[in-house]
């Protein structure tokens, strides 16, 4: 687990005790027996169906771009000319050119670049350049980080809590404070969490709040799911931004946060604070459990058993059920249900299970 995962957990319990089991992931499954519909659409998400079922509508908000036949395409405006500084390293970084981002920044290293010190860094935890090679990250993050870069400030702290030294601790929540106050959006999460951690109670949220709203508005969805889970319980907010909860929750759902990917669903599927849609819900169930989540999972395996919401599926149903039973979440109901499959059903459901496995 990373530094920043430690964080994120503690604000989750903090906010909502049990929702720590749900770590966000960003790929949906894509077993052909396991997803139809459309896979590219971060909105749409991908549809869990029985094999050989097509889906019943399309996935929604699918877009086209269309001439009439025969027209040539207008031509592209020409681009402005640009004289500013090219970064050579970073440019090569977001080609994937990852041999060539290490050389150009080794070289803008050793004339005391701190950014470059940073790629470095990132390039080794990320494991894209051989440690034996370029020395630890955590190394390049403490010297980029001296030289006052945030996002290395950001890592170097966050490396320094996971210590067992409480003057590295002391040290580590200082430069994640630093690295928030300098913008960096990550660390502005990271340090709104560490008060929370540090100030139990609704103290704590008061304090974290502004950070969090300002890492939510950069698009850091465990800032957006927080808020969600923040402003409903704080008395003496405004009510116009409490009732904002809806949006922050939405926002954090579409940017593949996984539960509130299942805090939508379950807010849908029982009408709670919004109309009851159990279509959405539904829908929203499965991109949070194609996602990893095993309360999602666990849910879902529920509705197919049932055929709540959905076709009846045994099968799909089990898929879902092995999924989740495999972190230990034992379900006398389910187990009854998968013993009771041929032998074939439960052979194809232990094979698209394992398919899933392999996406988070």
């Amino acid at each position: 687990m990373t530094a920043r995962s430690v964080v994120t957990a503690a604000v989750l319990l903090a906010l909502a005790p049990g929702l720590g089991l749900a770590a966000t992931m960003g790929q949906f499954a894509t077993d052909a027996d396991l997803v139809a519909g459309d896979r590219a659409s971060l909105y749409g998400g991908g549809r869990l169906l029985p094999p050989g079922l097509a889906p019943d509508r399309p996935a929604p908000y699918q877009f086209a771009f269309a001439a009439p036949v025969g027209d040539d395409l207008p031509g592209l405006p020409p681009e402005p000319a640009y004289d500013g500084p090219v970064d050579l390293a970073y440019g090569a970084y977001q080609r994937g050119a990852y041999e060539a981002a290490y050389e150009a920044a080794l070289q803008q290293s050793a004339r005391g670049d701190p950014r470059a010190e940073t790629l470095i860094g990132e390039l080794v935890e990320r494991q894209l350049i051989a440690e034996s090679r370029a020395g630890p990250a955590l190394e390049w993050y403490r010297m980029a980080a001296e030289s006052g870069e945030a996002f290395a400030l950001n890592r170097y702290g966050m490396a320094l809590l996971t210590s067992d030294e409480e003057a590295d601790n002391e040290k580590g929540g200082v430069l994640v404070k630093q690295a928030a106050e300098a913008g960096d959006p990550l660390a502005q999460f990271n340090y709104g969490s560490l008060l929370i951690e540090q100030n139990p109670g609704k103290d704590g949220l008061k304090l974290a709040l502004p950070w969090f709203e300002a890492s939510a508005e950069a698009d850091i969805a465990d800032a957006q799911y927080a808020l969600s889970q923040i402003y409903p319980a704080l008395d003496d907010l405004p009510e116009e931004k409490k009732a904002l909860w809806k949006f922050w929750l939405r926002r954090a759902a579409d940017g593949d946060h996984d539960t509130a990917q299942l805090d939508l669903a379950l807010a849908l599927i029982n009408g709670r604070g919004m109309p009851r849609d159990l279509e959405q819900g539904v829908d929203w169930l499965r991109r949070a459990a194609l996602n990893g989540n095993p309360a999602a999972m666990s849910r879902l395996a529920y509705l197919y058993s049932q055929g709540i919401g959905v076709r009846e599926d045994k099968e799909t149903a089990a898929t879902f059920y092995l999924s989740v039973r495999r972190l230990g979440l034992i379900e006398p109901d389910m187990e009854e249900l998968v013993d009771g499959l041929d032998a074939e059903t439960r052979t194809e459901a232990e094979r698209r299970s394992r398919a899933l496995a392999q996406r988070y």
